[in-house]
């Protein structure tokens, strides 16, 4: 027997373990026609004409001359959001992987994907909605989409673009290529993956019925006139309905997996929440923890560390924000509601005493878009792109990825997209 132990030979694979993201599909709704004018400054404004409308003429000859108003609206590079990342040298150097560069791509698609939410996320901007109340259901609720339904959502989409004298040209077809693309009057839909999968069953899997698909930036197809984009980051809203009664001590709501507890105590744990003396401060009280609007307390680095205790809630963890990064919250006296970006399907739950206080069904929707491309503005005033920095004091590198931009939903294009209300509360 030998008694020598030698280790054994180790080896690695020459990349990293794939890292899967969202596949931004931002371009197929947008348009940049705005980015070349933008030389300097960070808004874009626009103005649009009041309406002209036909009046009978009078007998003697006689007209009514109407007013003309024009309206100004802007555009305005808002959202600037950065990803960076430190290396320090020693670990670059032994390292068998390229890790800046690997970290470095990983950095500008949560970019993109970051500029992707913000954009689909204009889906309240638009005047057209396609809920339960179109298919025979209850008006503002949103639609539990079945293989039995779900080709309604084409056809009736297509209706309602009609009415507003929004015609599609069926002769468009997308082909990747944003100059081509942009020419004519192309009809998109921005579907979730379970849209997807009902609208798979309801042609019995016979995906050729979808016609070719170019298989980029999330293009599985072409139905009903409509080329079809799957996202992961199409907009989401729910209700967390309060009726009259107040939360308990040690009640809870969770969205997106990060948990407030109300408390009539707040004391220091992160994520405490105070209940107010009525329903209507308890849900200022979340309201205010979910927008996060006492800040991050800085450490002693200037890196955002332990929150600080104030009057309504307790700071929750940096990695806790950054799930809630995307959702924004709204006061309405007997509810809560919250809308998220970026997320296609949010989880939300709720352990309170009350009976009355619930997530609503109904109103756990996500926005899928049904319309004519390039309906949304967007300028990107600064690309996506990796910078490198020394760090004072370290033998390394900050390696930085940042972008500014802005998008709105100018008044010629709210009707050109419906937004398309899908019931999440069932999905699993």
């Amino acid at each position: 027997m030998n008694p020598n132990t030698f280790p054994m030979q180790q080896t690695w694979d020459k990349v990293y373990q794939v890292t899967h993201h969202k596949i931004p599909v931002y371009p197929a709704v947008s348009n940049y026609r705005l980015a070349q004018g933008l030389e300097k400054g960070d808004t874009v404004n626009r103005q649009y004409r009041s309406a002209m409308y036909a009046r009978p003429m009078g007998g003697d000859g006689s007209y009514r001359r109407q007013s003309l108003t024009d309206t100004n609206q802007q555009l305005v590079i808002d959202q600037v959001y950065e990803t960076s990342f430190y290396i320090k040298k020693l670990d670059d150097i032994q390292r068998h992987l390229p890790t800046q560069k690997a970290y470095a791509m990983d950095a500008s698609k949560a970019i993109f994907n970051q500029i992707d939410g913000h954009i689909l996320g204009h889906y309240d901007s638009f005047s057209n909605t396609l809920d339960a109340g179109d298919l025979g259901g209850t008006d503002g609720e949103g639609i539990t989409v079945t293989t039995g339904n779900v080709r309604k959502l084409f056809s009736k989409s297509s209706k309602k673009l009609q009415r507003n004298n929004i015609m599609i040209d069926n002769s468009a077809k997308f082909t990747g290529f944003k100059k081509e693309d942009s020419k004519r009057d192309m009809a998109v839909a921005v579907i979730s993956p379970d849209v997807h999968e009902m609208l798979l069953e309801s042609l019995d899997g016979k995906d050729s019925d979808l016609g070719d698909k170019v298989g980029i930036q999330g293009h599985v197809g072409r139905y009903m006139g409509y080329e079809i984009f799957v996202s992961n980051a199409i907009g989401w809203s729910g209700r967390l309905t309060a009726v009259a009664t107040n939360f308990s001590d040690g009640d809870t709501v969770t969205i997106n997996g990060v948990t407030a507890t109300i408390l009539d105590t707040l004391g220091t744990t992160p994520g405490n929440v105070k209940r107010g003396a009525s329903l209507a401060l308890t849900l200022d009280a979340l309201v205010a923890f979910y927008n996060d609007s006492e800040g991050l307390e800085l450490d002693a680095d200037g890196v955002g560390g332990s929150g600080t205790v104030g009057t309504l809630y307790v700071e929750c963890t940096q990695a806790n924000r950054d799930l809630l990064r995307n959702v924004v919250a709204t006061d309405g006296a007997t509810y809560m509601g919250i809308k998220a970006t970026g997320l296609g399907y949010v989880e939300v739950s709720e352990t309170a005493t009350p009976a009355d206080i619930v997530w609503t069904p109904a109103l756990q929707v996500q926005h899928c878009l049904f319309g004519i491309a390039n309906s949304i503005d967007a300028v990107i005033q600064k690309t996506p792109s990796a910078m490198t920095q020394p760090r004072t004091g370290y033998v390394g590198l900050d390696v930085v990825t940042w972008s500014a931009w802005g998008a709105r939903v100018f008044q010629e294009a709210i009707v050109k997209m419906v937004d398309v209300w899908v019931r999440t509360d069932a999905y699993n």
